[in-house]
């Protein structure tokens, strides 16, 4: 087909309840996201290929505070909104003619399927070669190279990581695919700061991954990862002749597996998964053995229905890093056109630690100490996800429920006394909703 064009609507409605764990606080958020989204696709020839998608969204804060003191002292301002009208993919595809090469050039859309390593749109020039069963794609670029929100008075920050993506593929076994990767991360520095700084970081992720579904009833997946490069300091860290280089030697993996019965009433599934991400003993060494993942990553997917959600939990939501996670859910499907997922999550650290790195609460971790011997434990989290499809008998409409409580472990007691008195208490929950509406 020479012309494709599709559109349609992915709002959002999120809500947060306290992020640092403590009720009496107020950093409570209400957030409504109305979204239009739509593409076009022409192939002016057969050997060519153009996209162009556009995103129109604006965020209205509903309930935000303007600004929060955060645990470790901080200050954050609630940031501005602004109506967006993002350039979120647009690219040429040149094939065929060069068979069996594929060029690429622009803004392109990349995400695996279980967003584990990329959710992102990049800025990029890529080259991939398909024979057989192989695929093999090499991609350069950046998130933002060129500021395309076209909106008035709304930018979009330039990045100043340039990344590169080895990626080989391999689908010669139906219903099971393998794949090995290096995800290069290179943090640039201007000249200033290469003046003043002793290094910069360059992380590089390596890993395979095994994801198959050889039956109706099973999928599973395999995710295991090492981390390697140079761990460099942020803007304002040690200068010349400072803290010496610290190497990333990190390693993390993912592997889980759902089981479906279709032939029993309601459809019901069984997951269970185990997730780990190296932490770092000893942080004054020459090496970094904390796992950090891509950094382009959102962690969604599916298990036994049809809505994506946080595989690490609605309301923590935390990078794959000095953590050990354990989850178990069941799914079923009430109505033919609802899915549920009741989705439960053990959190332990690999090493002590006073925080979580990416994670969506601000809480901090082991903060009672003399008082208290330090703990790993993180707490539990329990998610409910109920999709609806085909609402009110229009095909096109969807909603998808997500919901999260995090239930904080010893790692976050607290003490609300002083050091001669001290009182200590247990941390708050945590809750979230998110509300996505398809069309």
């Amino acid at each position: 087909m020479t012309y494709q064009y599709a559109y349609g609507s992915e709002s959002d409605i999120v809500y947060r309840r306290n992020r640092d764990l403590h009720d009496l606080v107020r950093d409570n958020s209400l957030l409504l996201k109305p979204q239009l989204n739509g593409i076009i696709v022409y192939r002016p020839y057969d050997w060519l290929e153009t996209v162009l998608e556009g995103i129109l969204e604006w965020e209205i804060p509903v309930q935000e505070e303007s600004k929060v003191i955060l645990p470790n002292g901080e200050l954050e301002r609630a940031p501005k909104r602004r109506l967006s009208l993002l350039v979120d993919q647009a690219f040429v595809k040149v094939h065929q003619i060069i068979s069996p090469f594929e060029i690429s050039v622009g803004r392109k859309n990349y995400e695996d399927e279980r967003h584990w390593l990329y959710d992102t749109s990049l800025d990029i020039a890529s080259v991939a070669v398909k024979a057989g069963p192989f695929r093999i794609e090499a991609t350069a670029g950046r998130e933002v190279y060129l500021d395309l929100d076209l909106a008035p008075n709304q930018r979009q920050p330039r990045d100043r990581i340039d990344t590169y993506i080895l990626y080989a593929d391999y689908r010669g076994i139906e219903d099971h695919r393998f794949a090995a990767y290096t995800i290069v991360r290179d943090d640039l520095l201007t000249e200033k700061q290469r003046r003043l700084l002793e290094r910069k970081t360059r992380a590089q992720l390596i890993g395979v991954r095994a994801l198959g579904r050889p039956s109706d009833s099973f999928n599973y997946w395999i995710e295991i990862a090492q981390l390697i490069g140079k761990d460099g300091p942020s803007v304002g860290g040690p200068v010349r002749g400072g803290t010496p280089t610290k190497r990333f030697a990190a390693h993390g993996y993912d592997v889980g597996a759902t089981y479906r019965f279709p032939w029993i009433p309601f459809s019901p599934s069984i997951t269970v998964s185990y997730a780990f991400g190296s932490g770092d003993e000893s942080p004054n060494d020459r090496h970094n053995n904390q796992f950090r993942q891509s950094g382009l990553h959102t962690n969604e997917t599916r298990f036994g229905g049809l809505s994506k959600f946080k595989i690490y939990g609605e309301a923590l939501d935390p990078e794959l890093s000095n953590i050990e996670i354990f989850t178990a859910g069941v799914g079923f499907r009430p109505f033919s056109n609802v899915f549920v997922d009741v989705v439960w999550h053990r959190y332990r650290l690999d090493e002590f630690a006073q925080s979580l790195s990416n994670s969506a609460l601000t809480a901090e971790m082991n903060q009672v100490d003399p008082l208290r011997p330090r703990s790993k434990d993180v707490g539990s989290g329990l998610d409910l996800v109920i999709g609806f499809r085909r609402l009110f008998g229009l095909r096109r409409l969807g909603l998808d429920v997500r919901m999260g409580w995090f239930y904080p472990g010893q790692a976050f007691l607290r003490n609300q006394g002083d050091e001669e008195a001290p009182v200590i208490r247990r941390a708050d929950q945590a809750m979230s909703v998110i509300a996505k509406f398809w069309w």
